[in-house]
């Protein structure tokens, strides 16, 4: 009996080392959980998120760009840290150009922590915008110009409070440098 059980025991863990390069490499392709491929596909209408319908580009590499959001009358519009386009999710990582210029009416955006960077005129359009929620603990990338045509001294910007002292100094250095003049608060 004890024969049998070692063969048993020796053909699941070779089955095992066998099959488990398999799925990493699939993952690494850029496939998704239910098994649809991710792809690079510009403009695309994702499914509506927080009461918004995101439109994006995405990428083989599982991460997307937002890049508008349908025209909404909204006071606040929040940012999924994940679209799903087609069935498939990808990371949101990215704001892009007058990524809010059809929420004319919002005067508060939330971004997720997943966001890396924030494109020039990212808030190009968002007239009446007075509150930026950074849901990050991390720094972020923010182009030049990411606040153009906006009166950034009356607007305030919130950071997550578990974000570090040195992560903080960061992001107002990258804010100052994309002109922005208002505060930031934790």
């Amino acid at each position: 009996m004890n024969k049998a059980w070692k063969k048993i025991v020796a053909c699941t863990l070779a089955a095992a080392v066998v099959l488990a390069p398999v799925s990493v490499s699939q993952a690494a392709v850029g496939s998704n959980t239910n098994g649809l491929r991710t792809e690079n596909k510009k403009n695309v209408t994702a499914k509506k998120t927080n009461g918004v319908t995101p439109i994006v580009d995405t990428k083989k590499n599982g991460t997307a760009t937002f890049k508008a959001v349908k025209k909404t009358s909204k006071k606040s519009v929040t940012v999924s840290s994940t679209v799903t386009v087609k069935g498939v999710k990808y990371t949101v990582t990215t704001i892009g150009a007058k990524a809010f210029s059809k929420a004319p009416k919002a005067k508060k955006v939330t971004l997720p922590a997943t966001v890396k960077t924030i494109s020039k005129n990212a808030f190009t359009g968002a007239k009446k915008l007075k509150t930026i929620v950074l849901k990050g603990k991390k720094s972020i990338k923010i182009k030049k110009g990411a606040f153009k045509g906006l009166k950034t001294k009356k607007m305030t910007i919130k950071v997550n409070k578990k974000m570090s002292k040195k992560e903080l100094k960061k992001l107002k250095k990258a804010l100052k440098k994309a002109g922005f003049k208002g505060k930031v608060k934790k």
